[in-house]
């Protein structure tokens, strides 16, 4: 690498270490007072846990960006030396050197992309296999091509059930040709609440012999 694009680096690089020596000096003097001192308590045994909970996120949180800062403050003295030792932009690993766009982006970077790439492994959160053969909610059922459909409950179904206690919409926000009137202002709003099939919807009785009447009543 040459004289001018070495001496750009090491600017920045010295910038961002002095940013990040101000970071960590700030996290230490906020992190440096006890739990009770923070929240200004003689005593934590008579507190709630609810009632420190977030002084205690706010905690961990500062340790994890406090321990983060010292990683990367870690690295740019490492490129840092790298630029001394005429190594910089060259990839530690393999040799080769490092895309000039990867070094503008993270100029403490000392692997080149296809290494850290290798270095991090595949992904790490891969889904779990199971869905490979689960059934999709609310009754759904899958197909050999891939499509599904569903004859349960489902989320439009969760949503009419309750849109029918009313909406903010009126007839006019819904799709033209729909004759939806007050209270029902939601689209579908015609269809069977308690039943697939009309003979579904038939009340019936059951007298004491266990036997099933329709219900004129």
């Amino acid at each position: 690498m040459d004289h001018n694009k070495s001496a750009r680096f090491r600017t920045q690089l010295l910038k961002e270490k002095e940013e990040l020596s101000k970071s960590i000096a700030s996290l230490n003097q906020g992190l440096s007072d006890s739990m009770s001192d923070s929240i200004s308590e003689l005593s934590m045994y008579d507190n709630h846990p609810a009632d420190i909970g977030d002084e205690l996120f706010e905690r961990s949180k500062d340790l994890s960006l406090r321990d983060s800062a010292h990683i990367q403050y870690q690295n740019v003295v490492r490129a840092l030396e790298r630029i001394d030792d005429q190594t910089y932009g060259i990839c530690a690993q393999c040799g080769a050197h490092i895309d000039m766009a990867r070094l503008e982006v993270m100029p403490s970077a000392e692997l080149c992309l296809p290494c850290k790439k290798e270095l991090a492994g595949p992904d790490r959160t891969p889904r779990p296999i199971e869905e490979q053969v689960i059934q999709p909610p609310f009754g759904s059922q899958r197909h050999g091509d891939g499509s599904s459909e569903s004859n349960a409950f489902d989320g439009e179904d969760a949503w009419q059930a309750v849109a029918r206690f009313g909406t903010a919409d009126t007839p006019q926000d819904l799709e033209k040709g729909n004759n939806a009137q007050y209270p029902n202002i939601y689209e579908e709003w015609e269809e069977d609440r308690s039943g697939v099939e009309d003979v579904d919807q038939i009340p019936y009785v059951r007298t004491k012999d266990g036997i099933i009447h329709q219900d004129f009543s």
